[in-house]
């Protein structure tokens, strides 16, 4: 019965792995297209400026955390039971993984892509990117705080399956 549980949370993990895949790859079709890279290049893609915040940061962070990394945090909880003869310590962890993650990811992905965009149109005013990039920190923080939660519930909750007495 618990497998079966854990299984019906693997899911979520598994489909919104391959969404931002799919998202990932999308826009980087999109980022070495012509216009758009001539675009990027002009506003300090990848090395600085605005630009980096679309390409490499947004690019990359879809692939690797919203791709990759939930890939691996839900192959972890699939084969640790498997593995180590022990039930996943608490699915409730396994819930608030994917939750902390997902929202930071993409909500990660989301202010790159806005503040990129935006600071790249107003890049020609100094002034006035730079009252928009003083709420930039603030709002990155609170994204990568959210992710960083995520993070540590993956953390305590392998750690806590090996402690734990098996099934």
């Amino acid at each position: 019965m618990t497998t079966n549980v854990l299984h019906r949370h693997l899911l979520k993990f598994l489909l919104l792995s391959a969404l931002s895949f799919f998202i990932g790859t999308i826009h980087g079709m999109f980022q070495v297209m012509p216009p758009v890279r001539a675009w990027l290049d002009s506003i300090g893609s990848p090395y600085g400026g605005p630009g980096h915040m679309i390409d490499p940061l947004a690019h990359a962070h879809m692939n690797l955390v919203g791709g990759v990394v939930l890939l691996a945090m839900c192959v972890t909880y699939y084969l640790l039971p498997i593995f180590t003869g022990k039930a996943i310590y608490s699915i409730k962890l396994v819930q608030h993984t994917f939750w902390w993650v997902s929202i930071g990811v993409y909500s990660f992905y989301i202010i790159q892509m806005v503040f990129g965009i935006w600071e790249g149109i107003l890049i020609s005013n100094p002034a006035a990117m730079s009252a928009v990039h003083r709420f930039y920190g603030p709002v990155m923080a609170i994204s990568g705080t959210t992710m960083a939660v995520g993070f540590c519930t993956y953390l305590a909750n392998v750690i806590l399956t090996f402690k734990s007495d098996p099934k």
